[in-house]
């Protein structure tokens, strides 16, 4: 499994933690454990405005 760091502010969404990873070699994935998703991102901001459109609704971010 290849290692990731946090980057963005977490939200909670459907009972667990959305954010925005990013891998060793810079590549974005918007997760969610509230809905098991793990999505590919082509970059920094397309990231962001996929985790506010839909994760972001729910929660304010911590």
């Amino acid at each position: 499994m290849i290692k990731r760091e946090i980057v963005s502010k977490q939200y909670q969404h459907n009972g667990g933690t959305a954010r925005v990873e990013q891998d060793a070699g810079g590549h974005h994935y918007v997760t969610c454990s509230g809905c098991r998703t793990d999505q590919f991102a082509p970059g920094m901001a397309p990231a962001l405005a996929n985790l506010v459109a839909e994760h972001g609704n729910q929660s304010n971010p911590r």
